[in-house]
C-alpha cells in the first residue's frame, strides 16, 4: 500500500494526541479537564479513547481543538492475550462487545464510519503473528508515553519486523495518557485538508502523517533512488530499512544536522526516517515501500 507523503499534500498541519484517557475509564481527569488541558497545550486535534465507553462530546467544544470520538477495545488475540485497540471517531452509541472477535470489532468500527489503530505492541508483548491476524487496521503506535513506566514506549523494533513480513502499517505517536507525567509526550503531525473531522480521519486513512516525540521533519521526499530530509536540529538522521540495509549519519561532537541526503536499493524493500535530537527525542515518518 503506497502511504500519502503529507509534504506533498496541501492543508494544514494538525497536533493530534489519538489515544486519551479520563474518569470515564482509568484517567485521573474529568473528559471537560482533559480537553482544556490539551488546548491549552495547542493541540489541534484530541481523541477521546476510554476502556470500554465512549465519552458524551456535548459541551466539550474547544474552539480551535477538534475532538474525535472514540473507545479502548479489548478483544480476546491468539494465545491468551488480549488486544488493545483504539477505536477512533465511532458514534456515541457504538454497540461495543468484548466477546466479539477482534475482526469483528474492526469491521464494525469500519461500518460507523471509524477507524482502528494498534495499540502499544511492544507493552502488550504481542508477536508479529498476532499483529498480522488483524485486518483492515489503519496504524501502530510507534510510541506510547504511557508505555514508557516501564521502559517499553517505543515499539519502532517491532514496527521494523512488521514491515519486513510486507504488512506496510503507517504508525503514530500517542500518549495514552491517564495520570501524572504521561501527558505532552508523544504526539502524531496530521497533514489534512482542514481540521474538520472528515479530513482528519481521511488524513489519518491515506497516511498523511508523521510521529514526532519532539523533533520536527520540515520536509522529506523519497523517489528514483535518492531519500532527502530536511528537519528541526537534531543529532541523529537514520534511513530505516529491510533487514541489513539502511543508513545513519550522526552530528560531530557538539554539532547539530539539519538534512540529510542517500542513495538507497530498491532491494531494501521499504524505507523509512527517523530521528533523534540530543535529548534523545524521535520521530518517525511513514514507510515507503520501494
Amino acid at each position: 500500500m503506497a502511504f500519502a507523503n503529507p509534504f506533498r499534500q496541501d492543508g494544514v498541519w494538525l497536533k493530534a494526541n489519538l489515544h486519551t484517557h479520563t474518569t470515564l475509564s482509568d484517567g485521573d481527569t474529568d473528559p471537560a479537564a482533559r480537553v482544556a488541558q490539551y488546548a491549552a497545550a495547542g493541540y489541534q486535534v484530541l481523541a477521546l479513547t476510554d476502556h470500554r465507553r465512549t465519552a458524551d462530546l456535548s459541551g466539550l467544544a474547544t474552539p480551535g481543538l477538534t475532538l474525535l470520538r472514540g473507545l479502548e477495545a479489548h478483544p480476546a488475540c491468539p494465545n491468551g492475550a488480549i488486544y488493545h485497540l483504539v477505536c477512533l471517531n465511532v458514534p456515541a452509541d457504538f454497540p461495543y462487545d468484548e466477546t466479539r472477535p477482534a475482526q469483528e470489532i474492526i469491521a464494525a468500527v469500519r461500518a460507523a464510519g471509524g477507524e482502528v489503530i494498534v495499540a502499544h505492541p511492544y507493552w502488550c508483548g504481542h508477536t508479529v503473528a498476532q499483529i498480522l491476524a488483524l485486518e483492515n487496521a489503519i496504524a501502530l503506535e510507534v510510541y506510547n508515553a504511557t508505555c514508557s513506566k516501564i521502559g517499553k514506549a517505543d515499539s519502532s523494533v517491532f514496527w521494523d519486523y512488521l514491515l519486513a513480513t510486507g504488512r506496510t502499517l503507517p504508525a503514530v505517536a500517542v500518549d495514552d495518557v491517564h495520570r501524572g507525567r504521561d501527558i505532552f509526550m508523544g504526539w502524531t503531525m496530521i497533514r489534512a485538508a482542514s481540521a474538520g473531522v472528515d479530513d482528519v480521519m481521511a488524513a489519518l486513512r491515506a497516511g498523511s502523517y508523521y510521529a514526532s516525540c519532539g523533533p520536527e521533519f520540515l520536509d522529506v521526499q523519497i523517489s528514483d533512488g535518492v531519500a532527502e530530509v530536511r528537519c528541526s536540529p537534531v543529532r541523529e538522521i537514520q534511513f530505516m530499512c529491510r533487514g541489513a540495509s539502511g543508513r545513519s549519519f550522526y552530528a560531530e561532537a557538539g554539532a547539530e544536522l539539519t538534512s540529510a541526503r542517500w542513495e538507497y536499493a530498491k532491494a531494501a524493500g521499504y524505507l523509512r526516517v527517523q530521528i533523534a535530537d540530543a535529548q534523545g527525542r524521535r520521530a518517525w515518518t511513514n514507510p515507503v515501500v520501494l
